[in-house]
């Protein structure tokens, strides 16, 4: 093989190689000491009114949040779903845009209908250890959420 020849190859294979790189998903492992907001499914654990009112679902795992690269977020909120977009700002902003959601009608007692009206007041995050906490606008109170371990 002449020179020429093994230059081609060489690009085509590197060529293979950065694609394959770029269409490949790569999934970051949690690491409770660095937390992030996208790459975890958050459980929702409680909020808390700017009057120390508390609201603590009896089946957290029916309440989560999942944020993604692509500015997607989405959400179950009981026994419906939700999906939209958000923007993360370096400040620790968070605008969660309008969701759809759908129209399921949950038992008694859901709280569904109060999850997603807090995700719709949400102005900013910030993380408590390994918490995720989503603060609401004018300081009327905060959400948090735990990592849900797949």
């Amino acid at each position: 093989m002449n020179r020429r020849a093994t230059v081609r190859s060489l690009a085509g294979a590197l060529a293979l190689a950065a694609l394959g790189a770029c269409t490949t998903p790569v999934t970051m492992p949690w690491d409770p000491r660095r937390p992030v907001l996208t790459g975890t499914v958050w459980r929702w654990t409680e909020t808390q009114a700017g009057d120390d009112a508390r609201v603590r679902p009896a089946a957290p795992e029916r309440y989560t949040l999942e944020f993604l690269p692509d500015g997607t977020v989405r959400a179950r909120a009981d026994c419906n779903t939700a999906s939209g977009r958000y923007e993360a700002g370096p400040d620790r902003r968070l605008a969660l845009g309008r969701m759809s959601v759908t129209q399921a009608a949950c038992l008694p007692g859901s709280l569904g209908d109060a999850f997603l009206k807090g995700l719709a007041d949400v102005a900013g995050y910030l993380f408590d250890g390994d918490q995720l906490v989503l603060m609401l606008r004018n300081n009327t109170g905060t959400m948090r959420f735990v990592a849900l371990k797949r």
